[in-house]
């Protein structure tokens, strides 16, 4: 009886130990386990002509990093062609902010503002001389999150590389540290359904968002489709804030320019068109894909986003899920009791 005792307070302590060594990381390793999850169809098709687990598994990574960075790559030299484009207007709007600023001053009774919009003037056609001044003065601490960035991508893949090799070693391992291999597999297959599903739903929700959003601003003559498209998708993996950090902006600028149906028109398709997508579409693609409802999918990634940030996208799906899963076991083990 002592030495289990000795045996289990030694495991507790190893495993808190060893959760604390591997806690810098748990972000990459989240992502690593995803990207395994993702591509381990592909991965199962190239074992089929390639004996070699060790090259599969490195073909797989490769290919994957190829997908992901190709999109990428076309989307960023597409946006940077039409923000060219956008940077031409810049001259234009001020121009037009200018006319409106001198309009203002033409009414007596608000010539008292005229010097604090003469302020707002300055400050907003300022902002990007600015940002730049304050990137040159905060250059280190840029660096230093480009280089977190960059290293939880080598760790990403780095940590799918080794799951998609050795997944079926290390879920077995842990299968039979579990000393409940029925409830173990099941968890496990849960999770794996959750994470295709968070993966295509988050894909397709954003996709479905920078589309409709770039449609509205086509529609209030704003011509640079794929800039806003890819801008509005991108947003729409950013927690609270979201998309509206591109579409406020722009029907301010309609305000400022006079054009106020167009401002009005901006913030009711961003609420309405582009805000109802994120709130209800992702929802219900990953539930279509999972037997859970919508609304507690919808407050378990709002309320996941809230602990863990962005990545709570993906795991508040997973934990329901897991939750789900075991308040179902102990249903099923309590009715075979009784």
């Amino acid at each position: 009886m002592s030495w289990f005792n000795f045996l289990r307070v030694s495991l507790i302590g190893a495993g808190i130990l060893f959760l604390s060594i591997m806690f810098p990381f748990w972000k990459p390793i989240v992502w690593g386990i995803t990207i395994a999850i993702i591509s381990s169809p592909l991965n199962n098709l190239l074992l089929k002509y390639i004996k070699s687990k060790h090259l599969s598994s490195f073909l797989t990574t490769l290919l994957v990093i190829v997908v992901v960075a190709i999109p990428i790559t076309l989307a960023v030299l597409i946006m940077i062609n039409e923000i060219e484009k956008f940077i031409d207007n810049i001259d234009a709007i001020k121009q037009a902010f200018e006319s409106v600023v001198l309009k203002v001053q033409s009414i007596y009774h608000l010539k008292v503002f005229a010097p604090w919009i003469n302020k707002i003037d300055n400050f907003l056609f300022s902002a990007l001389q600015q940002i730049g001044v304050f990137t040159t003065n905060h250059l280190g601490a840029v660096f230093s999150q480009v280089y977190t960035l960059v290293a939880e991508f080598i760790f990403s893949f780095i940590t799918a590389f080794y799951f998609i090799k050795d997944g079926n070693r290390f879920l077995s391992y842990m299968s039979e540290l579990s000393g409940d291999k029925n409830n173990f597999d099941k968890v496990i297959l849960s999770i794996k359904q959750v994470v295709k599903a968070t993966i295509l739903g988050g894909v397709l929700t954003a996709l479905i968002q920078g589309c409709v959003g770039a449609l509205g601003f086509l529609a209030v003559g704003l011509n640079t489709f794929f800039m806003w498209m890819f801008l509005i998708a991108l947003f729409s993996f950013v927690p609270m804030i979201g998309t509206a950090i591109v579409w406020v902006p722009v029907a301010i600028y309609f305000f400022i320019i006079g054009k106020y149906l167009s401002g009005l028109f901006i913030i009711i398709w961003g609420v309405v068109a582009i805000g109802l997508i994120d709130n209800y579409v992702r929802p219900l693609i990953i539930s279509s894909q999972i037997s859970m409802h919508p609304m507690f999918l919808f407050f378990g990634i709002l309320g996941a986003v809230f602990v863990f940030g962005p990545i709570g996208i993906l795991l508040g799906p997973i934990i329901l899920s897991i939750a789900d899963v075991l308040a179902r076991s102990y249903i099923e083990s309590k009715k075979s009791k009784t």
